[in-house]
């Protein structure tokens, strides 16, 4: 079966991972998902002209925003997962959802400087 998890208010979660969270979807072992993901608190939007998704804007006006750090949507179960098992998860694809990008961290690192030259 196939699902489609959006990134909305009621599905990410902001600056922290914590595994009491209620699952946002329960899928079968062997489904598909693909999932919406979106980066940035309002201090990093880009300026005027780039697409900002309608979903990040909600996010930032509606989510509650626990510590710094990154918007995560999910999580995700696996009907009959236990405490203990082992998943394997196969990213089949990666589609860029917006024309600009955001990093907040290793400005100096040579990595980031080859990758954007725009922070030599």
């Amino acid at each position: 079966m196939q699902h489609h998890l959006a990134a909305s208010p009621e599905t990410v979660h902001w600056g922290y991972f914590d595994a009491r969270q209620k699952p946002v979807l329960t899928i079968d072992s062997g489904d598909r998902v693909t999932i919406e993901t979106v980066s940035g608190g309002p201090e990093q939007l880009p300026p005027p002209g780039y697409s900002v998704p309608p979903a990040l804007l909600d996010i930032h006006a509606r989510a509650e925003r626990v510590l710094p750090g990154h918007i995560l949507t999910g999580p995700v179960a696996v009907r009959g997962a236990e405490a203990g098992d082992v998943l394997e998860v196969r990213i089949l694809d990666i589609k860029l959802g917006q024309d600009w990008v955001t990093i907040s961290t290793a400005r100096s690192s040579a990595l980031c400087r080859k990758i954007f030259p725009i922070f030599t």
